[in-house]
């Protein structure tokens, strides 16, 4: 063989080679992952992860730095990324649904040839190798060795190309899935192109026909709200009616980006004033736009018994979009009552993912996101032929028009007309004056007694609160004070009257009337400091604890552990006959302070008495450490003279407690804190010193455990 065969012939492999390599390694799909910087606002961490998977509630991400497997609560992100993820969930799922299609439905399929087709392919193939010898290795016979090489690949080409056979799987699917049928449709608008072929409770859509009993449907009904214990549900033949007080069992207001200045109370729906909803409910005629119509009031109620708001606010904005919600959907309304403006999913994690998770005021139940393909207002028939809402991850996420037959209030206008009829709201606060608070996260919300709250806002890197509770009586309480207790240049607005000096008073007695929640306490939050806790306790009257206390009285939140004083008023003001003391030898009378219910395991008491005269400095006005917990009180006036060891006064010139005094005007707030301890820290002496204040007090606390600790907040206003 000459060397231009030689040649010819190393090109001929080379390019089947190249080709072989590119066919290998080609593919129709991409594997990259979508990096990104994941914002949990709940442990305030910015990870940089990729994303894995969501089962049920929990996020599943691999995170880039260690290489390590993360698990999260889809709760734990911003409403923004809690968005990304259900993205990713439901293009994870199209994906392997469509592989399961393929793998199922279109089985891989191979060619079978017969044995004579192979014989005859055989046969050319070798002409087709002699005519390539023949043609580089015989000059003399080129030609027609050309000729021969053609015709032999010609013949080989439509050998392998015409087909003998039919095609035929190359194994034989035994699991495919079963015959389906279209369900039933009852207008074009509303038929559903797919079948649903979820494992539905078959009970749970039968709210849209009456082909069962009422009563049967009704303890159907039931069943959807029944994980929640403040709600409860009534009906007669037309209607079933929720009765809740719109406060959830997760958390609120953590995540919100743009606030404006509301905090939650509790709301009565109850009784005439509960959520009404038909029975058996029908199709409209038109269904109507929720982006036109319905900006005001609710469009359904999710089954914890709050409300589901318009995506769309009042102006008309998308709730989401511009941060108003938390990260659970939902904010605060002008009432100061919390509502959702999405489809609260997260509570498929209490009911499951095939129940309602809420109800539609049209009467249609509204269940979480789909495969199924939806119609036009986001909903769908399911396999019985009854019709359901379903929330998506485009905006506007549910709902975007209402299907059922609705009444529009009469006093309302377009866009901001509501459906009629709906509850109304129970406000304490005037707001209209409110305002956003620019630059304003929500970082907290935590229940800080009976009936008394602590709401945590971040600007800047500094901690705010509004610190709220009511009593028996009615009276509502709101102060306001930043991360060091100071009550100046707080960045709020309408919130605050001009003379309020940053402590709001008002009365509702039909709040009191309306509403009790019973035994119930909301979860407190993790996200509050322990110098949060101390600056932003607020008092609260404790009719539980022991009614030979008179004076002011607070209970700890987690037992029944009490401190109280006389020299202080029901309302939280120190008598004038305790302010001012005159000092004998340097040393003032001490206020009257005593204590019941210590925890058990308590090894050691210790007292403190501090205030903030301004954000960067702390006050201390009596210090006290190694108290036996068999001691139950510190009478007027014997701060000095007990069997445990004192720190210095507010100027630290002498071992006393120093008294409220104010000969400039204004007034003062002071924060009492009994801390029950496991034992005397360490690190504080056996004797009276002038080097512990309440700063060195609060440093020698982590050596020991905090059993329980009670504030008590009061307030001296000079004569």
């Amino acid at each position: 063989m000459n060397q231009s065969a030689k040649n010819f012939l190393r090109k001929l492999f080379l390019v089947v080679v190249l080709n072989a390599f590119s066919f290998g390694f080609s593919h129709s799909g991409t594997h990259t992952q979508q990096t990104k910087k994941w914002i949990l606002q709940e442990a305030s961490l910015v990870l940089e992860a990729n994303f894995i998977s969501l089962i049920g509630q929990q996020v599943t991400l691999r995170e880039l730095k260690t290489n390590s497997i993360v698990h999260f609560p889809i709760t734990d992100f911003s409403m923004e990324d809690q968005l990304i993820i259900l993205k990713h969930h439901e293009l994870s799922e199209k994906i392997n649904r469509f592989h399961n299609q393929k793998v199922h439905l279109e089985p891989t399929k191979v060619k079978k040839f017969s044995k004579l087709k192979a014989g005859i392919g055989l046969v050319f193939l070798l002409l087709i190798i002699i005519s390539i010898t023949l043609y580089f290795g015989v000059s003399k016979v080129r030609k027609p060795a050309l000729i021969s090489l053609f015709c032999s690949l010609s013949v080989f080409v439509i050998i392998a190309c015409a087909p003998e056979e039919d095609d035929i799987p190359a194994e034989i699917e035994t699991n495919t899935p079963p015959p389906t049928t279209e369900p039933p449709a009852t207008d074009d608008s509303t038929t559903d192109s797919t079948t649903d072929t979820s494992t539905d409770n078959p009970d749970s859509s039968d709210t849209s026909t009456n082909n069962e009993t009422n009563g049967t449907l009704v303890d159907t009904i039931i069943s959807h709200f029944e994980d929640y214990s403040g709600v409860s549900i009534t009906s007669d033949e037309e209607y079933f009616y929720i009765n809740s007080f719109s406060w959830p069992e997760h958390g609120m207001g953590v995540g919100i980006t743009s606030w404006q200045e509301q905090v939650p109370i509790p709301q009565n729906y109850t009784g005439d004033n509960s959520w009404v909803i038909p029975l058996y409910p029908e199709m409209a005629d038109e269904p109507l736009s929720t982006s036109d119509h319905l900006l005001k009031g609710a469009l359904a109620v999710a089954v914890n018994g709050v409300p589901i708001f318009n995506v769309y606010n009042n102006r008309g904005e998308n709730a989401y979009l511009i941060g108003e919600l938390d990260n659970w959907g939902g904010h605060f309304g002008r009432g100061d009552d919390y509502h959702y403006h999405l489809i609260p999913t997260h509570l498929e994690e209490t009911v499951g993912t095939n129940q309602p998770l809420a109800y539609a005021l049209d009467g249609y139940p509204v269940y979480g996101y789909t495969d199924e393909t939806l119609d036009d207002a986001f909903g769908r028939l399911d396999s019985d032929g009854n019709y359901r809402y379903h929330a998506k991850t485009t905006a506007p996420y549910y709902m975007p028009m209402v299907m059922g037959k609705i009444t529009l209030d009469p006093n309302s206008i377009a866009p901001n007309d509501q459906i009629y009829p709906q509850p109304v709201q129970n406000p304490i606060r005037p707001s209209n004056d409110f305002k956003p608070v620019d630059g304003a996260t929500v970082t907290g919300f935590s229940q800080t007694g009976t009936n008394a709250f602590s709401f945590e806002y971040t600007v800047s890197g500094t901690k705010y609160y509004v610190n709220y509770n009511w009593d028996d009586d009615c009276k509502f309480t709101y102060s306001y004070v930043d991360e060091n207790g100071s009550t100046t240049n707080l960045p709020t607005y309408g919130a605050i009257a001009d003379t309020s000096e940053n402590i709001e008073v008002y009365s509702n007695v039909n709040f009191c009337q309306d509403v009790n929640l019973g035994d119930s306490n909301y979860a407190v939050s993790d996200n509050t400091s322990t110098s949060a806790n101390e600056s932003t306790e607020t008092e609260t009257s404790d009719s539980t604890s022991d009614t030979s206390v008179t004076g002011f009285s607070v209970s700890s939140e987690n037992s029944n552990f009490t401190l109280s004083s006389v020299a202080v008023d029901t309302d939280g003001e120190m008598l004038d006959a305790y302010k001012c003391e005159k000092k004998t030898n340097g040393i003032e009378n001490s206020i009257p302070i005593a204590w019941s219910n210590v925890p058990e395991g308590t090894g050691s008491l210790a007292i403190s008495i501090h205030g903030f005269p301004n954000p960067t400095d702390t006050n201390s006005y009596l210090t006290l450490w190694n108290i036996d917990p068999s001691i139950t009180e510190i009478p007027y006036g014997e701060a000095n003279s007990g069997s445990w060891f004192m720190g210095p006064n507010k100027d630290g010139a002498s071992i006393s407690y120093s008294s409220p005094c104010n000969p400039s005007g204004g007034s003062t707030t002071y924060y009492m804190t009994i801390y029950a301890l496991s034992e005397t820290p360490s690190s504080l002496p056996d004797s009276d010193s002038l080097e512990v204040n309440y700063t060195t007090l609060i440093e020698s606390l982590t050596e020991v455990t905090i059993i329980d600790q009670v504030v008590m907040k009061y307030v001296s206003t000079s004569n």
